[in-house]
């Protein structure tokens, strides 16, 4: 691959069936392939979402972003463009490139191509395409192409022809970075943010976690301001060990070191060489030590990116946070390559996916690639996480896969520190909210070792906590902590258990909420609402809970009763339900919690007017306590007082009034007339 220049933006234009034919290896592919080889990045309308603008206008847009236009065009006319019917959009592309000077290499198919039959009819427009590939074979075409294998040796011949007519007019440059994505989406704000902090500090970190953007951000920078360095190197920085040697590489490219040079050597002396220049760009990619690079960071006039997840490098350079991608820019990418998603859908994948960039690439190429929908990719995503987020398999141009990059940083956390792996894997099966310290440090008994004495000190828990931090795994707030969703979701998938809880971490999870919500019918609002959306978390039916079923139908009850309390009894009942009907498995219908729980369940039934099943169940309920505690017994005579309720709701105000006065006498005479059963059953009376 050539990397004697930037790379260049290659626009190929063409109409659709080019992409999809012969089988196997289209002529498409194997432009792109040219293009590629040549050190180049791809620009093609399959990588563009649909827009509200006029269709001519989102063309013309993507043709003037690009350095180079190739057309391939074969016997197919295409689409004629909507607000300018006159004109197919590879007519109206090639008149834009050339309205912009851009250089034109045009490829025809052959007569003898190889292809089935509808690669070269076109029924409705075929005249017009006869004209438009007369026109272009008087203006210059390049080379006619019978087959892929033609096609991709004769794009790059051209584009290889190229350089060598501009070598002339260039001055000497070295650029070894890779080619950026093709589908680089959104990130404008971020870009000029980073070009600010760079002219203004000439050394900049880029940091995030794993998969959110930082290297492809910094490839992007590259290409937008190519024209302003003469030099740019590329640094692989995760072997720290090996940076010098990437440096060495560059002195000698710029001849300021010789082959018998020490790779130290060649390094000082590149320092030295880059301090008296300006207009070089060196780029740090997953730099993770500030140590490692401290005396190898050059001074000068020009420009160091270095990619990381290290937060620690204040007395080196200016930190860039990369954060993930709006909800927007995740349903741009998606619907630009998954075309059969709509907004909604693609908002829902973006929302799995928690906005992470290389995840939302992964899933637009294999929703694009399959027969997947966005409720096939969910399911696949939730079963087989690690396969729905890309195994070890890279995409778009990303070296390695979202599963593979945060695998590696599992194990090696894993082998690191024991208590810190423990403690990220617990907060995977929480909610991605914030999650209260409180939740290990007071109920560290609960926890496996070594995690348990780390959290039973506060000191070494905000140690491990900052560890997590300075490897972008966590984002830490003074009294919580928050993991991303696809992080989360790849750690749910290990099998292997490492470190865990005897009792599995699902479980472990359960018996920490169920010791952490408040223990009696007083809420604290300030305590239930940090610890509200975990519960409903480590509740979920689709977990397996078998060791536990007993504390999560007491969760459940409690948390139920909570939301009524605030107001949401719509939110209440489907936990209530799944309380009682726990209850009912394990311990029986009639068994007193069982009982108690079905009390509640008719309030709430009646909370949401649901006031016949409510008493359908009420007198059950009072059925059932009469036979089992007697007429007189507390609850029975809550039940009874309910179920009066529920009667002067339904309006049968002679059977509530009955109900209430015979629940009234026995609880003046069981409780006395000032317990809270007797004045609600006064107080029915008095209606």
């Amino acid at each position: 691959m050539d990397r004697a220049r930037p790379p260049r933006r290659v626009f190929i234009s063409h109409t659709s069936e080019l992409r999809e034919l012969p089988a196997g290896r289209s002529f498409v592919d194997a432009v792109e392939s040219a293009v590629s080889r040549a050190g180049d990045a791809v620009i093609d309308m399959a990588y563009f979402a649909a827009r509200e603008e006029e269709p001519a206008q989102v063309c013309r847009e993507a043709v003037l972003r690009a350095d180079v236009y190739v057309l391939l065009a074969g016997f197919r006319y295409g689409s004629p463009v909507r607000d300018r019917p006159e004109l197919s959009y590879t007519e109206l592309e090639y008149e834009v490139a050339g309205e912009a000077g851009l250089p034109r290499l045009v490829f025809l198919l052959d007569q003898d191509a190889e292809g089935p039959a509808r690669l070269f009819l076109d029924r409705e427009h075929g005249s017009r395409q006869d004209r438009f590939r007369a026109r272009l074979a008087d203006e210059g075409t390049i080379a006619a192409v019978s087959s892929p294998a033609q096609a991709e040796t004769a794009v790059h011949h051209a584009l290889t022809e190229l350089d060598a007519d501009r070598a002339g007019t260039a001055g000497t440059r070295l650029w070894n970075l890779p080619a950026p994505l093709s589908r680089f989406t959104g990130r404008d704000d971020l870009l000029a943010r980073l070009r600010r902090e760079l002219t203004r500090t000439r050394c900049v970190t880029l940091l995030g976690m794993s998969g959110v953007g930082k290297t492809t951000t910094a490839l992007e920078y590259a290409q937008r301001f190519a024209a302003e360095y003469d030099v740019a190197w590329w640094v692989p920085a995760g072997a720290p060990e090996l940076v010098v040697n990437h440096l060495a590489e560059l002195a000698r490219a710029l001849r300021v070191a010789g082959p018998s040079d020490s790779a130290a050597a060649a390094a000082a002396r590149l320092s030295g060489t880059l301090r008296a220049q300006g207009r070089w760009l060196l780029v740090f990619d997953s730099a993770d030590d500030p140590a490692a690079l401290r005396g190898l960071l050059p001074g000068g006039a020009g420009h160091v990116v270095v990619t990381t997840r290290n937060p620690d490098w204040h007395d080196l350079a200016a930190s860039v946070p990369v954060a993930p991608f709006t909800r927007a820019e995740s349903v741009t990418l998606l619907r630009a390559m998954a075309h059969h998603l709509d907004e909604a859908d693609a908002g829902r994948v973006a929302e799995a996916l928690g906005d992470l960039p290389l995840a939302v690439d992964q899933a637009a190429a294999l929703l694009a690639d399959t027969t997947l929908d966005a409720a096939g990719y969910l399911s696949r995503l939730r079963v087989e996480a690690d396969k729905a987020l890309g195994a070890g398999k890279g995409v778009g141009g990303y070296p390695t896969s979202v599963a593979a990059s945060w695998s590696e940083a599992f194990d090696r956390l894993a082998d690191k520190d024991v208590a810190a792996f423990q403690l990220l894997t617990l907060i995977a099966w929480l909610a991605p909210e914030p999650v209260p310290l409180t939740l290990f440090a007071r109920h560290h008994d609960l926890l496996p070792v070594p995690l348990a004495d780390i959290a039973a000190d506060p000191l070494l828990l905000r140690a491990t906590l900052a560890e997590l931090r300075r490897q972008a795994m966590v984002q830490p707030e003074p009294d919580s902590v928050r993991l991303h969703t696809v992080p989360a979701t790849l750690l749910r998938a290990r099998a292997d258990g490492t470190a865990g809880p005897l009792l599995g971490w699902p479980t472990t999870a359960v018996l920490l909420l169920c010791a952490a919500v408040p223990q009696s019918q007083d809420d604290d609002p300030a305590v239930w609402g940090p610890l509200l959306p975990h519960v409903l978390t480590v509740t979920d039916p689709d977990r397996d809970l078998r060791l536990v079923r007993n504390d999560i139908a007491w969760l459940l009850d409690r948390t139920a009763t909570h939301l009524n309390r605030r107001g949401e009894p719509e939110q209440a009942l489907p936990l209530r339900r799944r309380a009682h009907d726990l209850c009912s498995e394990l311990l029986s219908d009639v068994h007193p919690h069982t009982l108690v729980v079905a009390n509640n369940l008719a309030a709430d039934l009646r909370g949401v007017g649901e006031h016949a099943a409510a008493r359908a169940l009420d007198e059950r309920t009072l059925a059932d306590r009469r036979r089992l505690l007697g007429d007189d017994h507390p609850d029975t005579l809550v039940s009874a007082v309910n179920l009066a309720h529920g009667l002067w709701e339904l309006g049968e105000r002679g059977e509530a009034r009955r109900l209430s006065q015979d629940a009234l006498d026995r609880s003046t005479r069981v409780l006395g007339p000032d317990h809270p059963t007797t004045r609600v059953a006064r107080g029915h009376l008095g209606r």
